[in-house]
C-alpha cells in the first residue's frame, strides 16, 4: 500500500462515511429501543397480526414463531431494509470511485501519472474501504447498545450471539462492496457502475422476498441461492448462538473472487480519459 493514497482516499471519503455512521447509529438505536417494546406487546397479547408475521417470516426466511422477545426484534433490527439498504449505499458510493469515478470527473490523468503500479493504487484503495467500513459497521452494534439501555434488561440481546450476526453482516457488507469494485473496473462510467450494482442488489434482496410472500411466486425460489440475504439469517443466530460457517465461506469466496476479478481487470485494462 502506498500510505499518501491512502490518506487522499480517507479524505475524500471520511465526511461521506461519518454521515452514513451517524444515520445508522440513529436508526439501530431508535429500532433497539422500539422493536422489542412492539414485539412484547405482541407476545403478552399472544397474538401477532397475520401481515406483521408475514413480514417478518420473510425477512427471516423462515417461520419465527418459537422466537423471544430480544431475538426477533434485533433480527429485525439488524435485517431491516433500511439497515441493508444505508449499508449497501455506502458501499456503493465509495467503491465506485476507481478507477469509474476517476475518469468521470476527470483526475485520471493525474491520478495514473503518479509513481506508483496500478497494483498499490488498487490496494490502496481497498485499504481506505476497509478502514470506513469499520466505521459505518461499527456504528450499528453501538448504537444497538445506546438503544437497549433504555429498555427492560429481560428484551436485550446476547451480546456474543449479535457479534456473530455482525459477523455476518460484514461479510455481506463486503460482498457489495466487492462487486462494486468490480462494477467500477468494467465501465468508464461511474452513474453506469452505481446502476448496475443498484439494480442487482436491489433484486438480489427482493428474491429472498417473492416466495415468501406469495405462493404464486414460489417459482423464484429457484434463484434464492442469488441472494446475499439467503446467505444472513440472524434470527438462526440469535435462537441457537451456532456460527453460520456455511454462509460465511460463500459469502467469503463471493468476496474474494470479485476483489480478484476487480484487481486482475484494473491492472490489464486500457484506460482512456477522453
Amino acid at each position: 500500500m502506498n500510505l499518501g493514497l491512502l490518506l487522499r482516499a480517507w479524505r475524500e471519503t471520511l465526511w461521506t462515511s461519518l454521515v452514513f455512521a451517524g444515520v445508522l447509529g440513529a436508526v439501530s438505536a431508535i429500532f433497539a429501543y422500539a422493536l422489542p417494546r412492539v414485539q412484547a406487546r405482541f407476545m403478552q397479547r399472544s397474538f401477532v397480526p397475520p401481515a406483521v408475521r408475514e413480514f417478518r417470516d420473510a425477512l427471516f426466511g423462515f417461520d419465527s414463531a418459537g422466537a423471544g422477545v430480544s431475538e426477533v426484534a434485533f433480527s429485525i433490527a439488524w435485517s431491516h431494509p433500511v439497515i441493508l439498504a444505508l449499508l449497501s449505499a455506502h458501499a456503493i458510493v465509495v467503491c465506485t470511485r476507481l478507477p469509474a469515478g476517476e475518469i468521470e470527473r476527470g483526475t485520471a490523468d493525474v491520478l495514473f501519472a503518479l509513481p506508483v503500479s496500478r497494483l498499490k493504487l488498487y490496494a490502496s484503495e481497498t485499504a481506505a474501504w476497509l478502514g470506513v467500513a469499520l466505521l459505518v459497521l461499527g456504528a450499528i452494534p453501538l448504537g444497538s447498545y445506546v438503544g437497549s439501555r433504555f429498555i427492560d434488561p429481560a428484551y436485550r440481546p446476547d451480546w456474543s450471539r449479535l457479534g456473530v450476526v455482525f459477523v455476518n453482516l460484514a461479510f455481506v457488507y463486503a460482498a457489495i462492496g466487492c462487486g462494486s469494485l468490480l462494477a467500477a473496473t468494467l465501465t468508464d462510467r461511474r452513474t453506469r457502475a452505481v446502476l448496475a450494482v443498484v439494480i442487482a442488489t436491489v433484486f438480489s434482496i427482493l428474491i429472498n422476498f417473492l416466495y415468501t410472500l406469495d405462493p404464486a411466486l414460489a417459482f423464484t425460489k429457484k434463484l434464492a441461492f442469488l441472494s446475499v440475504l439467503d446467505y444472513y439469517r440472524p434470527i438462526r443466530t440469535l435462537m441457537d448462538g451456532t456460527w453460520p460457517v456455511r454462509d460465511l465461506a460463500i459469502l467469503g469466496g463471493v468476496v474474494a473472487g470479485f476483489w480478484a476479478l476487480a484487481a486482475a481487470h484494473f491492472v490489464r485494462r486500457d484506460l482512456t480519459t477522453t
